[in-house]
């Protein structure tokens, strides 16, 4: 009985390892936070500057066509064209708000891989404990074995005194 393993041991390696991976699960879930973020940033600073440029470029546009005779055909290109510049902020604006929702999802998987953490640490908790507790009462058998070894090795005090 001295040394007794731990019968649980086995288990407890299991859940220390399930903890270690539900670490290592947070720290990918941060990182592809961190670079949704910067997807969603970049996106912003995109769109921002494309709708700094698109008013200066229509005002270029008109500089150019003012005063000149257009005929149909090149009037109706040119507003085609003024349409796709109205149209490319459209798609950034697109980029942008699904940059967003990848945002939004990637907090929820951190979110989630932060749980999983948390009770992965917890079921190991219960088994530290157990095994503390166990290894006290293990301690304390060993104690009341020993001093019942000890007792039998002395004897019976009584009849060696009355000798």
């Amino acid at each position: 009985m001295p040394g007794a393993k731990y019968p649980l041991a086995a288990m407890l390696r299991v859940r220390g390892l399930h903890e270690d991976q539900a670490r290592r699960d947070v720290h990918a879930a941060e990182e592809r936070l961190r670079e949704a973020q910067q997807l969603r940033n970049s996106r912003a600073t995109e769109l921002d500057r494309y709708r700094a440029w698109r008013p200066q470029e229509e005002d270029r546009r008109y500089a150019a066509i003012f005063g000149k005779p257009m005929n149909a055909t090149s009037l109706g290109e040119f507003r085609e064209d003024l349409a796709h510049l109205a149209q490319g902020e459209a798609e950034r604006q697109q980029q942008l708000d699904e940059a967003e929702h990848v945002v939004h999802e990637r907090e929820m998987e951190t979110d989630a891989a932060r749980q999983a953490v948390i009770l992965a640490r917890k079921a190991c908790m219960k088994l530290e404990e157990h095994r503390d507790i166990w290894m006290i009462a293990q301690r304390k058998e060993e104690e009341r074995l020993a001093d019942l070894e000890m007792e039998e090795s002395r004897g019976p005090a009584k009849a060696s005194d009355e000798s």
